[in-house]
């Protein structure tokens, strides 16, 4: 069986990382959407420390909603929030303006399908990083099976030298590297070469 992966929003470099091991996954649309996940929310380097960025959600039927069935909330203006923060936290970053107008333009989609919403961005992520991944949509639940990684167990990302920074993020620390964080500090940080971490 295919290897299963929740969706995520811009999902973390160790996300990614796992997803590059295959030609042909697929995305779970059909489970009982989770709270406290990063299937709505994901972790920038800001100023002053790592951001946490979250997405807010309707769930048409309570704690039983499918994740193919959840809206975005457009109440609290999340969109301006996010693009202000990530613009704040990486407007100085050196591939900032090569990707930054995509990025923008992925957060102000007008999508209400909160699957679609994403299912976009990780499409374009893949793009970027020249990554050529089959994104199969589940058609019904599966108990937990082998290579299944709906259960957050990469999204946290996992450097084995943390003395060695893997590149230079933008709000470089002094005691470490900064790890955990989403694909677009990669990106806007390393741009193309953030390939070759994916693939490491």
């Amino acid at each position: 069986m295919l290897p299963v992966f929740p969706i995520t929003y811009f999902g973390s470099i160790a996300y990614y990382q796992e997803l590059a091991k295959y030609s042909n996954v697929i995305i779970e649309r059909k489970e009982h959407f989770p709270k406290q996940t990063y299937r709505n929310r994901c972790d920038i380097l800001a100023g002053d420390g790592i951001l946490n960025l979250s997405i807010p959600t309707k769930r048409t039927n309570g704690s039983k909603t499918k994740t193919e069935d959840i809206l975005l909330s457009n109440e609290e203006n999340w969109r301006i929030r996010h693009w202000r923060s990530i613009t704040s936290a990486y407007q100085a970053a050196p591939y900032f303006d090569h990707y930054g107008l995509e990025v923008k333009e992925l957060i102000f989609n007008e999508e209400t399908s909160f699957l679609n919403f994403n299912i976009a961005i990780t499409k374009r992520i893949l793009r970027w990083l020249d990554l050529n991944i089959d994104l199969e949509l589940s058609t019904e639940f599966s108990p937990l099976i082998e290579n299944d990684y709906r259960l957050d167990l990469v999204a946290k990302n996992k450097f084995q030298d943390l003395s060695k920074s893997p590149y230079i993020q933008v709000f470089p620390n002094s005691s470490s590297y900064k790890e955990s964080l989403s694909i677009l500090d990669a990106i806007f940080c390393a741009g193309p070469m953030a390939r070759l971490l994916i693939l490491k």
